[in-house]
């Protein structure tokens, strides 16, 4: 056996032996989304299975140079919107912003994505709970999922920030977008666009 050889069958077989370890508050939100806290470098050989395009980074930091270097290596686009940490309860997420990250969201050509903050569970639970509302679930619904994720550290600015989010602005960037139904599964609604590529999948919850 040469060199060559030797050096990829060692380089499997640690591949074999590596512990899959995802970050922490990991989970899917729908087919090619994803959220989680801050991965650190132990969870990348993870990542790499999910075959991400882009993460949306809801923090204001910068992102660390290894978590760059491996984006990097894997032709994965990062999307930063800075929201600050809340340390006051009075002090609500920015709408703008969120209104921004929303539209790279609901973006198929982004997608596999992954969203994260630091725990994964203010920040990116605004954001999804305004992505469930777009994909019409009862408020209900779109609470209880925040609350999943936030446990006891859930804040009531957070819930009363997806209960009076205004779709209004992200619909009007929608109207250009053919409304097509499909007949499997459940009934599952795809936005496709005029010319191209297909923007979301949406499925209705009801609780």
């Amino acid at each position: 056996m040469n060199k060559e050889t030797e050096a990829t069958r060692k380089t499997y077989l640690m591949k074999q032996d590596m512990v899959m370890e995802p970050p922490p508050n990991f989970s899917m939100v729908e087919d090619a989304i994803y959220r989680s806290g801050f991965p650190q470098p132990p969870n990348f050989p993870f990542l790499e299975t999910l075959q991400l395009r882009s993460v949306i980074y809801l923090c204001c930091e910068p992102y660390p140079e290894e978590n760059l270097e491996f984006l990097k290596a894997h032709n994965i686009q990062l999307f930063q919107f800075s929201i600050k940490g809340k340390t006051e309860a009075a002090i609500s997420i920015p709408h703008e912003t969120i209104m921004e990250a929303l539209k790279v969201l609901i973006d198929v050509r982004n997608h596999p994505v992954l969203i994260h903050c630091n725990g994964g569970k203010h920040r990116t639970g605004c954001l999804v709970g305004c992505l469930r509302k777009l994909q019409n679930w009862c408020l209900s619904s779109a609470v209880e999922e925040y609350q999943k994720y936030a446990g006891r550290k859930s804040r009531a600015t957070d819930m009363r920030f997806i209960e009076t989010f205004d779709l209004t602005r992200v619909q009007q960037c929608l109207q250009s977008i053919i409304y097509r139904y499909h007949g499997y599964g459940a009934k599952r609604r795809q936005l496709l666009n005029r010319d191209e590529a297909i923007i979301l999948t949406l499925e209705p919850k009801v609780a």
